[in-house]
């Protein structure tokens, strides 16, 4: 993750985890088995994606009013 975003006055941060234990990728496209780097890389790059979506769903939801 990229760190956290700054909180205002009165509001509250909540976390959700979901465990997993992954071993092993393989790119869709060469079949080639990926290292645990390149699989550490696209798991931090996908877990970065779904919170910049999530934060900017969350904003536009809660400030609709």
């Amino acid at each position: 993750m990229t760190g956290k975003l700054p909180l205002a006055e009165g509001e509250a941060s909540r976390t959700a985890c979901a465990r997993t234990l992954l071993r092993s990728g393989v790119d869709e496209e060469s079949g080639e088995v990926l290292s645990q780097a390149v699989l550490a890389q696209r798991i931090g790059w996908c877990a970065d994606l779904v919170a910049g979506m999530v934060s900017g769903l969350l904003a536009e939801r809660w400030n609709a009013g």
